[in-house]
């Protein structure tokens, strides 16, 4: 490596600049805290593993304040991986990109700890680097991550001033974060300054919302037991039986989940049950019923009266649809693990929910790798799924019944253009009109809900319902 590009005549490896001050240890747990930090980001890079679901399952033997840093860590780099990465590529000599991935995702941690973080001091997180560095490959690596995270901290207000330099639309991709297509889509789809509200929403650590489960707890009960267990929560003010929650984790230590007072589940995702409108003693389908939250909000809007079939098509999630449906005491619903394209049943539906698979991009603030694992060809074949999905649904529905089709995703392919093609190809459906029954900050036309998460404070989704007229 070129002592000169890191603008230093001394060695790469300075073992004295790592040393604490006098009378301070490093903890030994910070060191396997951010070994599991490089490990996890490396997972998703390479493996494409999701990671919401390894950090549900790899934190279970480390103490609560590393679990909090490891999460914190991982999703922070994740949100901001594009502006990371164009941050050290400035800094490294040879093709950034080519650098395996452990000690890339050593520097992006790094990186995140000395821009966004301030609770662990800037020379515990260079040792900490250079001994991760050190120990799993060798001293050569070490002086490379040394060297870069020395001169990121002598330049970084160089490199700042640097990236405000960068012509547009290529500084807003480094400035929120985000992949250059997507950018470009949004200026052209949406404006400039839905595009700047869009980035900083799904940079933001999202607000964790829950319904209130009107079949176990009464409201006034419910408020008074969060009020007393210290809760931070506020009402949502057009969707009142939604409680945004300050401290989820706090919230979490409490029984209102176990005990089936609420559910987590996003404003968003209730719409189209509200949409779906089923009433006590119908038949109803959810199409793609997991994790459940739909599903559970549909059992109380039939009182737990009626027939609801929950249909998923992958069986891993099937476990987690049923904890939720056994939560909330749901009687009527039968959970069948299967392809709706490929569904054969003998009976059919009053009501049929289809949350279609999506590429995802109105939820980029809880799902933060999404951004960087999707790509526009995935769009158009999720076009494609979701139409199949839609033919199949008409044919397990009752003349004269309906139909509601969602997403959580902001993409005028996977929503307008999907309902016009169904509409196209079956003249024996219509859109409802939702005035009146949806709040008008919500609805996008008279026939269709569209929410973004930087003006309405929820999840980016679309949503219509589609009734059926017999010939």
């Amino acid at each position: 490596m070129s002592q000169k590009k890191h603008g230093s005549g001394k060695p790469d490896y300075d073992p004295s600049f790592l040393k604490p001050p006098s009378g301070e240890e490093m903890v030994p747990s910070q060191i396997n805290a951010r070994t599991k930090i490089i490990e996890i980001l490396s997972r998703v890079e390479t493996r494409q593993s999701y990671t919401d679901k390894l950090l549900d399952r790899d934190l279970d033997e480390f103490e609560e304040a590393d679990r909090g840093l490891i999460t914190e860590v991982v999703n922070g780099v994740l949100r901001w991986q594009y502006r990371l990465d164009w941050y050290l590529q400035q800094l490294y000599v040879g093709e950034y990109q080519n650098l395996i991935a452990d000690v890339k995702n050593n520097l992006r941690s790094s990186a995140y700890q000395l821009i966004y973080l301030d609770k662990v001091p800037a020379y515990a997180v260079l040792n900490e680097a250079v001994e991760i560095a050190k120990s799993k490959y060798n001293q050569k690596t070490a002086n490379l991550v040394n060297a870069i995270l020395r001169n990121f901290l002598r330049q970084q207000k160089k490199l700042s001033f640097v990236e405000m330099q960068l012509p547009f639309p290529e500084r807003l991709c480094v400035r929120f974060s985000h992949p250059a297509w997507l950018i470009e889509r949004w200026l052209e789809l949406w404006g400039l300054d839905d595009t700047l509200g869009l980035c900083e929403a799904n940079n933001s650590r999202p607000v964790i919302s829950v319904r209130h489960n009107a079949r176990n707890v009464d409201r006034e009960t419910l408020l008074r037991e969060m009020e007393a267990a210290g809760i931070d929560f506020r009402a949502h003010p057009d969707f009142p039986e939604y409680f945004m929650i300050g401290d989820f984790s706090r919230f979490r230590q409490t029984d209102f989940l176990k005990d089936g007072w609420v559910s987590v589940q996003d404003v968003s995702t209730g719409i189209p049950v509200r949409l779906l409108d089923p009433h006590p003693g119908e038949e109803v389908l959810d199409m793609c019923a997991a994790p459940g939250g739909k599903s559970a909000y549909i059992v109380e809007k039939m009182n737990d009266q009626g027939y609801l079939l929950a249909l998923e098509k992958h069986g891993n999630r099937t476990r987690i649809l049923e904890e939720n449906l056994n939560r909330i005491g749901a009687s009527i619903a039968e959970i069948l693990t299967g392809d709706a394209l490929e569904l054969v049943l003998d009976r059919k539906f009053d009501r049929i929910l289809l949350d279609a698979p999506c590429s995802g991009l109105g939820v980029l603030s809880k799902r933060v790798d999404l951004r960087w694992k999707r790509t526009p060809e995935d769009i158009q074949n999720m076009q494609d799924l979701q139409i199949q999905l839609l033919d199949a649904a008409t044919r397990l529905l009752k003349p004269g019944g309906i139909i509601v089709y969602s997403t959580c995703t902001i993409t005028v392919e996977e929503n307008e253009s999907v309902i016009s093609r169904f509409l196209a190809d079956h003249p024996d459906f219509r859109t409802d009109s939702l005035m009146g029954e949806i709040p008008n900050p919500y609805l996008w036309e008279k026939d269709a809900v569209r929410t973004f998460p930087h003006r309405h404070d929820m999840d980016g989704s679309f949503a219509v319902r589609l009734r059926h007229f017999p010939g």
